[in-house]
């Protein structure tokens, strides 16, 4: 009989939000195992603002709709329980009261020179500027409150980076959304959609 290792047997979260001019807003949530294999995928019904809201809301109507309305809706429908979410939307970062585990904005650094030099170790990271750190060649946001997280953070993402392009599951995420759109005209519920 084989014996799974403890890494493969964590999960990790990929959740970002997809703007189309036809429908609206959808939000993607995909799991995916320590391999980047996935484990699970939901994503929402499309939510258009009307006027009246974005009027109403001003400023603050992608951090309500991105942040509250999708990422909640998202954060209630997994059945695993990931070691750790990251996003690529920063106003994702308001649904972290939502979720059980540490999230984190991660972004490529364009300001790290990808030259001869060797490569800094997943683990090790450093600060850029207030609120951000890097790993690798990403830099990594947490949400207000939660900067007593980092080091969590810190020893997640090396876990998967080990083996998975930090930002390539948010590709994935967008084209199955917009599969979804093509197929379905309208994008699915956020409830059951498992990979």
């Amino acid at each position: 009989m084989l014996r799974r290792s403890a890494s493969t047997d964590k999960s990790f979260g990929y959740l970002t939000a997809v703007e189309t001019v036809e429908f609206g807003y959808f939000g993607g949530f995909l799991i995916v195992s320590s391999l980047g294999r996935p484990l699970e995928f939901h994503c929402t019904a499309p939510i258009q603002p009307s006027r009246a809201q974005r009027i109403l809301y001003g400023p603050t109507l992608a951090s309500y709709l991105l942040g509250e309305q999708i990422c909640g809706a998202l954060s209630g429908v997994a059945k695993l329980s990931p070691e750790l979410i990251l996003t690529d939307c920063e106003v994702a970062l308001h649904a972290r009261s939502r979720f059980a585990v540490p999230m984190a904005l991660v972004q490529a650094d364009e300001r790290i020179e990808i030259s001869g030099e060797l490569p800094r170790s997943a683990g090790a990271s450093r600060p850029i500027v207030a609120g951000f750190f890097t790993i690798g060649h990403n830099r990594f946001r947490l949400p207000d409150g939660h900067e007593s997280e980092q080091r969590t953070v810190e020893e997640a993402v090396a876990l998967l980076a080990q083996r998975v392009e930090l930002l390539e599951p948010f590709g994935r995420i967008r084209e199955a959304i917009s599969e979804a759109q093509r197929v379905g005209g309208r994008g699915t519920d956020a409830n059951d959609q498992a990979a």
